[in-house]
Parts: C-alpha cells; structure tokens; sequence
C-alpha cells in the first residue's frame, strides 16, 4: 500500500515526537511504502535523513510555499507515485479526488464552540484565527477517516457535526520512545541552571494564551505571601521572546524573579534528562485535545497539577492534582497541600501508575495506526 505521510503541519511541540515514533515503529513495515511530506529543516525532517529514509517530499516554511506546493507539486507527487492513502498525522488534512484521507485531530478547540478559546487576542487576531478554524474544520471533516486522541471529540464529532461514527477511530497516545543518546554540552549548561534545592515545576509548552503561562508571577506571589520561596517554574520558551520579556517584569514587580527559567525549546532526545531535574508538572490549559505533558509526568513519576476542566477530567481521572486555572490562591494552595501530604503523594503516584497501564506503547500504537490504514478501501 503506497500512503503519503502528511507531515508538513508539525514543525514544533509534542507532535514532533509522536511523528518520529511513527517514523521509527513503521520502517520494517514491508507491506506499505511511505511518502513523506514534511517541512524543511524541521526536527522530523532531520529524523528521516537520520534514519536514511526515502521518498521525501521538502517544503520551504511559511503559507506563501505551502499554497505553491499545493497548487503545482501536490497532484505530482500523488500521481507519480500512485498514492493510495494519504495520511495527515496531524494538523488540516491534505485531500485529492478519489484518494482516500484520513486525518489525526488535535484541534480541540473545534470541538468545543461554546469555549471562549482565542479570549484575549484582538478584534482583528480574533477574526484571522476564526477563519483559520473554519478552514481546519472544513478540511478535517472532508477526510475519509478521523483519528482523536479522546472520546469526548470523537463523540462531539458525530453529535455536533453529524460526522459518521463508523468513519472514526479512538487511538490513545503512547509514550514517546525517546533515543539513547548524549546531550550537548550546551543543553547540559542549560539544566545546571534549575536549581536543585527547590521545587521546579515544569511547563512544557510555547508562548500560547491558552496555556496561561501569564499567570506564574502571581502565583509565586502568593505562594511568596505564604513564605514559600522554594518553588520555581521552568518554561520552555526562549528568553529573549517578547512574552518572556514582559512575564520577567512583571515577575521582577513582585521580586519572584529568581523562581522562574526560561529554559527554551527541548528537543524530544532532551526530555528525560530535562525531567531528572524538575518535580512536577504544570498544565493550566483551558483546552486540550491531549498532551504529551500528561502522559510524561505520569511516565517519569512526576506529580501533575493541571486545569479542573471536563477535557482533563475525562483523560486524568483520579491521577492528577486539580487547579482553578485563573486563581492564582487557588494553585498556590494546591502546591502547598500536595508538598506536605505524603497520602495525597502515595495516591497520586499510584493512580498514575495504574492509569498509565491503559495506553499503548509506540510500537502498538503505530501498528494500531497501520492497521486503521490497511482497513480503509
């Protein structure tokens, strides 16, 4: 079976890992060839030179090149290569005429119109990102075939958008499998400044409003009016970014400076290493399809406190430490609570431990992905 690897759309984040597993788990699949199309000069662009794959389809990074490719190179690499399937893994799903398309979402927000989600960013911001919704949308529920990570999208879905429940799969993630390999001596440097004597907690993630980094100084501030001062916040966004620019003054405004690392971007390979040095996990989402900082904490056996939402309840269950996204009291007690109970430690660590039984590991997760695949006509 000839399948095109839509890959273009993943260029940062938790997806790169998810398509290099894909990448690694599928090459001794003899029954499929793959097509790969990717973005230049990405991660997993340099995870299929790494593996010496073939058949890779390159597009220059921006909307400008992604619109040429579609309209002058999109219908030759089908045809030439008599593609059968074509695959997006994550992101718009790619479609030509009467070749199927199955399509992984991730928008979650799609799913969930009565949640203010692009609250925040101005009247004009507004309307450009409801336009790009729409067309992810329309684009998604075009494919053959739609993959979620939950059942609460794939029901919403069938209910909301009469999407036929036969023509969807639940495929739960898996955990990344993470290379062997050394760090730089660069990254090594980088950890040396998360100070080991407190309590770092990690927000994996890019500048997002929906993430709700903006709200770390007031935390430490009431965390600080507690005379708590050994909790920081390790972030992974660039320093120099305007965002983390303007969260370092405010930060400075309140003398909690000191309890936040712009760490930067990490690398899939430098996840475990970046998690030997922190203690737990920060998620204050308002809307997740999922995320790989769930599934890691749990992996790594790091405490989560995440967003009290109905999308996190129905993925956490009882395995995670629940926080009022916007109240900045409210997760300071959380921490508070959590550092000095060793029962709600023990049960937390071991409904982890027994949730985390449920997913799959990378190697069934992409031959559950290749058997949907090979059933589709």
């Amino acid at each position: 079976m000839k399948v095109l690897l839509n890959l273009m759309p993943i260029k940062s984040g938790g997806g790169q890992q998810v398509a290099s597993n894909f990448i690694i788990q599928s090459l001794n699949n003899s029954d499929f060839t793959l097509f790969f199309l990717v973005t230049e000069n990405t991660h997993v662009h340099k995870i299929l030179i790494e593996k010496k794959c073939k058949n890779i389809y390159t597009v220059k990074e921006g909307l400008y090149n992604r619109l040429i490719f579609q309209l002058f190179r999109f219908s030759k690499v089908v045809l030439n290569n008599n593609i059968e399937i074509i695959y997006t893994m994550f992101g718009p799903g790619l479609h030509y005429r009467n070749i199927k398309s199955v399509t992984g979402c991730a928008y979650s927000n799609l799913f969930y119109p009565e949640i203010k989600f692009w609250q925040g960013y101005s009247f004009l911001q507004n309307i450009k990102l409801k336009l790009i919704d729409r067309y992810r949308l329309k684009s998604t529920l075009k494919s053959d075939f739609i993959i979620f990570e939950n059942e609460s999208m794939r029901n919403r879905a069938v209910d909301l958008f009469n999407y036929p429940a036969e023509q969807t799969e639940l495929i739960l993630p898996s955990i990344s499998s993470y290379p062997t390999s050394k760090v730089s001596k660069k990254f090594r440097t980088r950890l040396n400044e998360i100070e080991t004597n407190k309590f770092n907690l990690l927000m994996l993630s890019g500048w997002h409003k929906n993430k709700n980094i903006e709200i770390v100084p007031e935390i430490l501030l009431s965390l600080k009016k507690q005379n708590v001062m050994d909790v920081s916040f390790v972030i992974t966004v660039p320093p120099k970014d305007p965002n983390s620019i303007l969260l370092l003054e405010k930060a400075k405004k309140y003398s909690v400076e000191k309890n936040i690392v712009f760490f930067d971007q990490v690398l899939p390979s430098e996840v475990p290493f970046l998690f030997e040095k922190i203690d737990g996990v920060a998620l204050f989402s308002l809307l997740e399809s999922f995320s790989n900082n769930i599934i890691e904490s749990w992996y790594f056996k790091k405490p989560l406190f995440i967003s009290d939402e109905e999308w996190s309840r129905s993925i956490c269950e009882n395995a995670a430490v629940y926080v009022e996204r916007n109240d900045a009291s409210n997760i300071c007690d959380k921490i508070i609570n959590y550092r000095s109970n060793i029962n709600l430690q023990n049960q937390i660590k071991t409904n982890a431990d027994l949730i985390i039984e449920k997913y799959p590991s990378p190697s069934k997760k992409v031959n559950m992905q290749l058997d949907l695949l090979r059933s589709i006509k």
